[in-house]
């Protein structure tokens, strides 16, 4: 990793002094072409190169970076930004319609932190819209979907899932069944934000706990076909930012699936507070503190390997062809010999952090 996709990545949340804001005037100004053109690379595996542009910008470090890398940082931004406004659009009609019917949607992941943690919505990126709402309001809920345009996907329907779509290529995944929270309705999972950039009055949302269980068990759920992704950790660290105070440890005990989910949340705290300095939420304070943190060239090397399917046996088969010159269907970041040797080292650390002892919260 350069020392330059370092620093862009830590814009994202670092909270600049003017100090630091010259070392990274200098380093924009000094970077070579190759420097940039790795960590652009970098920044597009982990979705990240909205939110740089727009820490770029509110941190006057724009007119430092070469005009190429800067068009396409800030047309990463702008895209994100106008196809954010489409969704959320589609969402506000959505909410409206369904609150004309009594229906009682949740809205997951990516549109309700665009809005309501993100910094700007135009640096979250996102593919559709998730919701999750109750099975047996579910024939009504199709009939909204339909009437403003949204029509049934059966292609992409699942056990626990339907999906929508219109003309303009928005996507709705609406989750009828929450394997995750089954048997803790009574719990009180949800709860209202007042939204940011929605006509709507309530944006309706899990509440503190259960959007921090979901966001890394989702994280964990997807992490061998994607290996963890910066800007799903970003997702906590916003939800920590906005809600950390509002945590209960023993709730989120009750909401946890498993043990190796709070190793993941407790590895990726003292990440976030490593890296950037993000304080830990009070209640997890103690807890976190005899668990190793993930490193952020850990977390880049296991996303370059997953992309390439490492450590399957398909993805040595891949690799191996295309060290002898075959051309693959899809196109794979730059693998670095480093990677190969530090795949097995990295194995070894996330089951000793697995064999650790959860503290008592």
């Amino acid at each position: 990793m350069s020392t330059l996709s370092h620093t862009l990545i830590r814009t994202t949340l670092k909270t600049p002094d003017s100090d630091w804001i010259k070392q990274v005037q200098h380093q924009l100004s000094c970077a070579t072409e190759l420097e940039w053109e790795d960590s652009l690379e970098t920044l597009a595996l982990h979705r990240l190169l909205p939110l740089v542009s727009y820490a770029l910008e509110a941190q006057s470090l724009s007119k430092n970076i070469p005009q190429p890398y800067l068009n396409e940082i800030q047309d990463a931004y702008k895209q994100t930004r106008t196809q954010n406004t489409i969704l959320l659009l589609t969402l506000d009609g959505i909410l409206q319609e369904m609150k004309k019917r009594n229906l009682h949607p949740v809205i997951w992941k990516g549109i309700a932190l665009a809005d309501s943690f993100y910094p700007d919505p135009g640096t979250r990126l996102m593919t559709d819209l998730d919701f999750a709402i109750p099975g047996d309001e579910m024939e009504e809920a199709t009939t909204v979907f339909t009437s403003l345009g949204l029509l049934p996907q059966p292609d992409a329907e699942t056990s626990d899932a339907v999906y929508f779509a219109n003309q303009m290529g928005v996507m709705c995944d609406v989750h009828y069944r929450v394997r995750l929270f089954e048997g803790k309705e009574s719990m009180n999972l949800t709860t209202n934000l007042k939204p940011h950039y929605l006509k709507t009055s309530a944006l309706p949302v899990l509440e503190p706990n259960a959007m921090l269980v979901h966001l890394i068990v989702h994280m964990d759920d997807h992490r061998n076909e994607t290996g963890p992704l910066l800007f799903w950790i970003f997702d906590i660290a916003f939800v920590l930012r906005k809600w950390g105070a509002l945590l209960e440890a023993e709730r989120l005990e009750k909401l946890m699936p498993a043990k190796e989910h709070f190793v993941s949340l407790f590895r990726t705290i003292r990440f976030l507070e490593n890296e950037f300095g993000e304080k830990p939420p009070e209640c997890l304070a103690e807890a976190v503190k005899s668990f190793e943190p993930f490193t952020l060239e850990e977390i880049l090397r296991q996303r370059r390997l997953a992309i390439w399917g490492l450590p399957s046996p398909r993805g040595w088969l891949r690799l191996g062809a295309s060290r002898l010159g075959f051309e693959l269907p899809d196109s794979c970041p730059h693998l670095p010999v480093r990677d190969l040797l530090l795949w097995f080292t990295d194995a070894m650390r996330n089951q000793g952090a697995s064999l650790q002892s959860i503290p008592k919260l």
